[in-house]
């Protein structure tokens, strides 16, 4: 439930972010649309796909702890809100285009893998076709491209730097669950 939950919360305060945010609407409506969304596909994953899995994020272990991650994780939508400059920046256009790449690859990963696992035949077995041929651990190296994007985005912005805190955790996290 709490692997639900963390997209769920993330996305939800991008949102409330970009709501509240006293920045231009195109860069809140942006963030907003970029995090709200990625959390949303992740929280119906999560909730359809009921793997045995631990959460993507081990330190997930309590609410209190959930709670600190989402408003750490949640920071790049913060940051971006908050800039009033009127329009985008070439920065921010491109961390755009390149979270749609990202965004559409995730769901790709996630569909061929769901499709691979429903099969009673590849029980126990690793996902090799499509993305998973190319890319073993596809939807890690995805998803920190896509928090990279955030982060991207976020730097265009007044103390933007800091949102780069988020994709150096989510690798520290996935290469201490590898090593």
């Amino acid at each position: 439930m709490r692997s639900a939950l963390w997209p769920a919360a993330v996305g939800a305060l991008a949102v409330l972010y970009a709501t509240v945010g006293g920045g231009a609407w195109a860069r809140r409506s942006a963030i907003a649309w970029m995090m709200g969304s990625w959390g949303a596909r992740l929280t119906l994953q999560a909730l359809y796909a009921r793997t045995a899995e631990p959460s993507e994020l081990p330190f997930l272990t309590s609410y209190f702890r959930l709670v600190m991650a989402t408003l750490f994780f949640s920071v790049p939508a913060l940051v971006a809100a908050r800039n009033a400059y009127p329009s985008l920046t070439p920065v921010e256009i491109a961390a755009s285009v390149l979270w749609m790449m990202a965004f559409a690859g995730e769901t790709t990963a996630d569909r061929q893998l769901l499709r691979f696992t429903a099969k009673p035949e590849n029980a126990g077995l690793v996902c090799r076709s499509g993305i998973w041929r190319v890319l073993p651990h596809a939807h890690a190296v995805i998803e920190l491209l896509i928090w990279t994007t955030f982060a991207l985005f976020a730097f265009a912005s007044p103390g933007g730097w800091i949102a780069f805190a988020c994709p150096i955790v989510l690798l520290a996290v996935q290469v201490g669950r590898r090593g």
